[in-house]
């Protein structure tokens, strides 16, 4: 834990919090389970909103979990809109959906069908206003804020779930499947291929048992693309549970392939949080002391090789998941712990070998 930064820990908590809900979407395909999703996401973005508000408060720095400029993104002159900062619409809007959504799932005969409708609005400008935000960064700032990414992302699966109820959004997805489902692709071949040549590269590039810094970069660099591979795959896969959720919710492939993208998910945002800054200073090439003591960063590099296993292994067990007839989600998931027990026994042997090789070396 001595690697985690606190800020690090809220993060993951609420990257946690904001996917819990996907549960309870799973479970009860209906309303109810839709509407306990989005105040899950709307608690998140909550979360995200006042962090920032307290950091900027404190004028204290805005600790980017992944080594980004984040200060440069929430304090920029897009940082705010109509002269309010961002965290104070941010803070609102969260607020706003989460109070309602509640109402919904307790008290829901309060809800008029005109207050239904103000709220898809809401949400609906909500995704516009992220998307717009998202280019910002992008393309006018050229730097990227972490928090503001989670914040986008969870503010773009609350709307596109708020629209599983709205029969002429339902319409609209079914009338253009086809390009979901190229979309759907398009993201695997994104995100797979950019997680295979990742993993390709760090072993050319370990191959004098270190990676530097200009290599650490292009890693990142082609992490980029694995992410935006990943948004487009599970964007598509809600979007295509909002208009089936009733016979998703009863397939082990849509199930079984849910479950690999969200631990490729948090696995990849472990390496790309936690072990991606480090990688240039961990000890690949370093040996045990004459007590046979490891170094604390060279401890890592056991978890580093089976988490970046699990995350491949998982890209490419959810791709194959979309070519197999129907089985039980209990069979598909004790065939997915296998596979994940293989590729985390075989990244072991790899890392084993390199440091064999390493000693013989030395």
């Amino acid at each position: 834990m001595r690697f985690i930064p606190t800020n690090i820990i809220l993060y993951f908590f609420l990257v946690i919090l904001g996917m819990s809900g996907v549960v309870f979407a799973v479970i009860w395909p209906q309303a109810i389970g839709f509407y306990i999703f989005i105040a899950f996401a709307a608690v998140g973005g909550l979360g995200v909103a006042v962090n920032i508000y307290y950091t900027k408060r404190r004028n204290k720095q805005l600790i980017c979990p992944i080594g980004s400029d984040c200060n440069a993104v929430i304090n920029s002159q897009y940082a705010k809109f109509l002269g309010i900062p961002l965290e104070y619409c941010g803070m609102f809007y969260y607020a706003i959906i989460l109070i309602s959504y509640l109402f919904l799932i307790f008290i829901p005969h309060i809800f008029s069908n005109n207050l239904s409708s103000a709220l898809i609005i809401l949400t609906a400008g909500a995704f516009l206003f992220s998307l717009y935000l998202l280019f910002v960064q992008a393309f006018i700032l050229k730097k990227w804020c972490i928090w503001c990414l989670l914040s986008a992302m969870l503010s773009i699966g609350i709307f596109i779930v708020s629209l599983a109820k709205v029969d002429f959004a339902v319409t609209f997805f079914m009338k253009v499947e086809t390009i979901i489902e190229i979309i759907h692709t398009l993201g695997f071949v994104i995100g797979m291929g950019g997680a295979t040549i990742t993993l390709f590269l760090f072993f050319k590039f370990l191959r004098d048992f270190k990676i530097d810094e200009t290599e650490l970069k292009i890693l990142q660099g082609i992490s980029e693309f694995v992410w935006l591979g990943l948004v487009l795959v599970l964007v598509s896969q809600f979007i295509s549970y909002v208009v089936y959720p009733n016979l998703l919710a009863s397939s082990g492939l849509f199930l079984i392939e849910t479950l690999a993208l969200l631990v490729v998910a948090v696995t990849g945002a472990i390496l790309l949080i936690i072990f991606a800054p480090l990688l240039s200073i961990i000890p690949f090439s370093s040996r045990e002391d004459k007590n046979n003591n490891l170094s604390p960063l060279e401890t890592l590099k056991k978890p580093l090789f089976v988490l970046g296993a699990i995350t491949v292994s998982s890209w490419y067990f959810a791709f194959i998941m979309n070519y197999l007839s129907e089985y039980s989600f209990s069979n598909l998931f004790l065939v997915y712990l296998v596979v994940l027990m293989i590729a985390s026994f075989l990244s072991l042997l790899i890392e084993k070998n390199i440091n064999k090789k390493n000693f013989d070396i030395s």
